[in-house]
């Protein structure tokens, strides 16, 4: 098995310590917001076909919007 890098340990770490404690709070709301955040909803991996804003569309490689106006010159 490949050794992982401090960095990437600590943050494991982290995340795994955060969770027991959101997982000790007595609040019903809190628990249910935390178990909301635990579930992985396949719904934010879609990514939009039309992206588009008043005259302006997003474009990953430009970073960000883009106006329909702008031309590359």
């Amino acid at each position: 098995m490949k050794k992982m890098s401090k960095s990437y340990r600590m943050q494991i770490i982290k995340e795994v310590a955060e969770k027991k404690v959101r997982e000790q709070c007595d609040d019903p709301m809190a628990r249910y917001i935390n178990s909301l955040l635990d579930q992985n909803p396949e719904r934010d991996n879609i990514v939009e076909f039309k992206q588009e804003f008043t005259g302006n569309y997003f474009d990953e490689n430009a970073g960000g919007w883009v106006s329909k106006t702008w031309r590359s010159k």
